[in-house]
């Protein structure tokens, strides 16, 4: 990527919410950051400055300018380990131009938001652009996990929850025996169960949900112009 088309953003706030390897970067851009809810953006670390990865902001654009991100380490994921549990408050990231992933917010119908694990971050940031507009529009937002220990950023929704009463949250917990009834399953599931004809589904999570995602969509009665998952986004160069 081009020195010209990066721009340096300070972590200004560095949380582990949990114990499942995720963290929650706060970063404030030098120059704001033209992104749009449900975009893309590649970002790195001077820790490890050939490699670039994408991160959806978790947020619609803020007055302060902030952008957050969630991250989870995975395994053979050098930036993403560098992200969780090296960087800290005080370090620049570089952050690189947004670019569109397929979850754009179009129309005017209701909304169904299916996210698993950090997937959930452009979701929200959806949830937070109706917030700016609701237009009469309700929105469902089902968040997946194994346990209710999982759900990194629960606080946060339950915030969103209470302050807009057009949003309804749905925990799905797959593994967790203490889980209510209505709890219990997959997040794509208990999604269906809460479906109306009426709406928009967005689909946000790791490749095994993605995977079988529109077929199942489309065999339960969605119309293939109103299913939205993210399209894989070309590695960033440098």
């Amino acid at each position: 990527m081009s020195h010209r088309a990066w721009q340096p953003a300070e972590v200004v706030h560095h949380e582990l919410p949990c114990d499942e390897g995720i963290a929650i970067l706060t970063l404030r851009p030098t120059c704001p950051l033209e992104h749009r809810p449900g975009q893309a953006v590649p970002v790195r670390t001077p820790r490890h400055s050939e490699q670039w990865r994408w991160y959806s902001p978790a947020n619609a654009p803020r007055p302060d300018g902030t952008v957050e991100l969630h991250v989870r380490a995975v395994p053979a994921g050098t930036v993403s380990r560098s992200l969780v549990h090296e960087v800290r408050p005080g370090e620049l990231l570089h952050l690189g131009p947004p670019t569109d992933t397929g979850l754009r917010l179009g129309g005017g119908r209701d909304l169904l938001l299916v996210a698993r694990g950090t997937g959930l971050a452009p979701l929200r940031a959806l949830v937070e652009q109706v917030a700016a507009a609701p237009a009469g529009r309700r929105v469902t937002l089902v968040v997946g996990a194994r346990t209710f220990a999982e759900l990194y950023d629960a606080i946060t929704l339950d915030v969103l929850q209470c302050a807009y009463d057009w949003l309804r949250l749905v925990s799905a917990l797959s593994h967790d025996p203490q889980a209510e009834p209505g709890e219990r399953g997959d997040a794509l599931t208990l999604a269906l169960d809460h479906r109306r004809p009426d709406q928009e589904v967005y689909v946000c999570g790791p490749p095994a949900m993605l995977a079988g995602s529109r077929l199942r969509l489309l065999a339960a009665g969605v119309p293939a112009d109103r299913i939205h998952l993210p399209h894989r986004i070309p590695p960033p160069h440098g």
